[in-house]
């Protein structure tokens, strides 16, 4: 699992004094103890930080943490930039031809979301991500990676938060082939930096799958209306 922890997050500044957003606590726990609570309980092992902006602030918090799963870190010294750097710097530690995991480290999700990904098949495509279908429940939907998902095959005909006619919102789970590296790559040389704008590539060859998350939570963490949402609405939900 490759977990993006790069960013500023200046939107939350207010609340995280300066911290990474994904130190910022949940339930009085670090939003990334629980999503990696969700790695382990799903049988994932090996994890990934991408770090950037804040680097040493996460360092420190795993040397207090025991835990049972392996965890490297990667500086991405582009951090300022978009997120599919961060992707791309996970590269080095990825074992070549196998598969992985990519999240967001500031996204709150249930384990039955992850599980959902991680077992869709990538037989006819190179990365599948997360959709959610439930419209009236997304926070922020101006914020949103909104997308189009064909049904019958669910493959993914258009990704952008500036779409106005979509059916699905991206929720920052992807499961990807390691060629999406090489995808990457292409993007980057392009000055294309984005996550979503080398899945715009996948998009054009049909290669990017949804997989519908039903009624799992999630929430994009980017805001303080966000972080009171997800300690309001995930207690609802249960998922832990």
């Amino acid at each position: 699992m490759v977990f993006i922890a790069a960013g500023k997050g200046s939107r939350l500044s207010l609340v995280t004094n300066g911290i990474p957003k994904t130190l910022i606590k949940v339930f009085d726990r670090p939003l990334i103890d629980i999503l990696l609570e969700n790695c382990s309980s799903v049988g994932i092992q090996d994890i990934v930080i991408v770090t950037g902006y804040g680097q040493d602030y996460i360092t420190d918090h795993f040397r207090d943490v025991t835990s049972d799963l392996k965890v490297e870190f990667v500086h991405n010294p582009d951090w300022n930039l978009p997120n599919g750097l961060s992707v791309l710097a996970a590269q080095s530690v990825i074992p070549e031809a196998e598969e992985f995991m990519v999240s967001m480290s500031d996204h709150f999700y249930s384990s039955d979301l992850l599980g959902g990904v991680i077992d869709s098949s990538l037989e006819s495509t190179t990365v599948n991500v997360g959709i959610d279908y439930n419209l009236e429940r997304i926070q922020d939907m101006n914020d949103a990676m909104k997308v189009i998902i064909k049904s019958g095959d669910d493959l993914i005909t258009s990704m952008s938060k500036e779409l106005t006619d979509y059916n699905a919102v991206d929720c920052g789970v992807f499961k990807c082939r390691y060629d999406f590296f090489s995808v990457l790559e292409s993007a980057r040389k392009k000055g294309h930096y984005s996550l979503s704008e080398a899945c715009e590539i996948l998009i054009s060859k049909n290669n990017l799958g949804g997989v519908d998350i039903g009624k799992s939570f999630w929430i994009d963490i980017d805001t303080p209306e966000a972080l009171e949402y997800c300690r309001l609405n995930a207690q609802i939900s249960n998922p832990f």
